[in-house]
């Protein structure tokens, strides 16, 4: 009997499909279905991190040739990934398809986006600490960024 999987984030799922697999994402995707997910970690998005967001996108080097058609449609891919797989199976194959060298990047990304109201909620520190893992970033690490990134967040 296969085990149901629970969202890390508190994210439901309105059309999960049963036993589907998350393809594989390239880079561009994972970086934008984590920064979905990482909004959607409360069941609701701030004005702070729908801005957050726009601003991480276009301001990651990856992203600023390309067309906001093509990130446009990578967005709303990204959305659907999401709402049909729910969190859990999102964050995992986007922290998969990070190459090594840039996942403390795409953590920091990450925790800059929840962390720009300057508070971090339950969820959402349950949420990092989910993508933290699956990245296979040590604690400490992860720890030490948030903190960051609650200072710069508060000025």
């Amino acid at each position: 009997m296969r085990k149901r999987q629970e969202p890390a984030s508190g994210i439901q799922s309105a059309v999960k499909r049963a036993g589907a697999r998350v393809p594989v994402l390239t880079v561009d995707d994972a970086f934008i279905a984590l920064f979905i997910a990482a909004m959607s970690a409360n069941d609701h998005v701030s004005a702070a991190e729908g801005a957050r967001a726009h601003h991480l996108i276009w301001s990651m080097k990856r992203f600023r040739r390309k067309s906001g058609e093509t990130v446009g449609r990578g967005i709303e891919r990204m959305k659907r990934l999401v709402e049909s797989h729910g969190a859990t199976g999102v964050i995992t194959a986007a922290a998969r398809a990070i190459p090594r060298p840039l996942r403390l990047s795409a953590y920091a990304l990450t925790a800059d986006l929840l962390l720009a109201d300057g508070t971090i909620e339950r969820a959402e520190r349950r949420f990092l600490d989910r993508l933290r893992a699956d990245l296979r970033l040590a604690e400490g690490a992860g720890s030490a960024l948030v903190d960051a990134m609650l200072t710069k967040n508060r000025a």
